[in-house]
Order: C-alpha cells, then sequence, then structure tokens
C-alpha cells in the first residue's frame, strides 16, 4: 500500500490537502503507511489526530513499526470520552469530548503551532468516528474551516475515512475541499 501512496502523491511538491478512503480491512495499513509516507518519504514532523485509539495504543503500534514518534505530537480525543487517563506527555494533548469542535480546533492551533518547521502535516485518523459524535453539516463545516487553516498554514493534510455508501454525499461534499481524493481499498 505504501507503493500506492507513493505513487498517488507523486507529482505533489507543495502541500496539499488529500481525502484518502479506505476499507475497514485496509484501515490499519492505510494508517500506517500514509504516517510512513509522511515522515520518512516527505520528511516532515507533523500532528496526528487519533479518534479510534488511545495515545498509549499507538505508541506501541508506532513502535512496532519502527516510526519515528519524535516527528510526531498527537491529539488524542479517545482516551478521555471513553473513561481513560491522560498520561503526562510532551507529545500528547488530549481533547475531552469529541463533540466540542471548538476546543478541538483550539488544540490543533497548538499542537501546529509547537512544531518549528516550515514543513510540517496534520494528519486526522478517522472521519467517519468523528460522524459518531457529531452531525454531518457540523463535521463539513469544521473540515471546511480545517482545510482553510492548513491552506493559510501551507500544511499537508491528510484525512482518512472509511468509505461507507451510508456516507457518500457528506464524502463528495468533503472531496470538493481537498485537493485529491484516493481510494486505498485493496479491492480498487
Amino acid at each position: 500500500m505504501r507503493d500506492r501512496i507513493e505513487w498517488e502523491l507523486k507529482d505533489r511538491k507543495k502541500a496539499g490537502i488529500i481525502l484518502a478512503l479506505t476499507s475497514a480491512n485496509d484501515y490499519d495499513e492505510a494508517n500506517i503507511n500514509f504516517l510512513k509516507y509522511l515522515i520518512y518519504t516527505k520528511n516532515e514532523p507533523g500532528v496526528y489526530l487519533t479518534f479510534n485509539k488511545p495515545y498509549d495504543t499507538m505508541k506501541q503500534i508506532l513502535e512496532a513499526e519502527n516510526i519515528d514518534q519524535r516527528m510526531i505530537i498527537f491529539i488524542d480525543a479517545i482516551t478521555l470520552p471513553s473513561g481513560g487517563n491522560a498520561k503526562d506527555s510532551d507529545q500528547c494533548l488530549y481533547l475531552n469530548d469529541l463533540r466540542n469542535l471548538s476546543d478541538l480546533a483550539v488544540i490543533i492551533d497548538e499542537a501546529i503551532d509547537a512544531i518549528p518547521s516550515d514543513n510540517k502535516f496534520m494528519f486526522l485518523d478517522s472521519l467517519s468516528t468523528l460522524l459518531l459524535y457529531n452531525n454531518t453539516g457540523g463535521v463539513a463545516k469544521f473540515i471546511h474551516f480545517l482545510t482553510g487553516k492548513l491552506r493559510s498554514w501551507n500544511l499537508d493534510g491528510i484525512f482518512l475515512s472509511l468509505e461507507l455508501e451510508s456516507d457518500a454525499e457528506f464524502l463528495a461534499q468533503l472531496s470538493l475541499f481537498c485537493d485529491k481524493k484516493i481510494n486505498l481499498s485493496k479491492s480498487q
């Protein structure tokens, strides 16, 4: 899959915003391969918004995949809402409520500002999970706002989502905000 990601994005010299669709079976592989692409191919540090797996779990996964975690600031939006405890870490900010998109925007600003590099990324690991906690109109407005911020910061942005028929209209709307839409499902 990493070869497919590199092929899909090979002509992208400047920052861009990508909507990446995948199946549930390919989700974990897509997630890891996007991070490898951003960190090792593009050599960018960045912000990883994790909506599906707690920071501790992501740390273990990235260690197993030999991904340099010093290149990432995490925003963990699942640990506190699910009753877990925040760990004291310079690499992770915690969101209290996934329904509070204003707080999420503030935390994203803080994390982006904390990275001293000019070239950086923001990776959102699951639009599908964001839709579980918010209505489609609110998420669409938030993503529109976020893509505007990414463009003003000149950052690479990746929005990963499961491709579900029930979300087809929503994903079509979001693709208008992005520079490229790619489908990474192996059945494609």
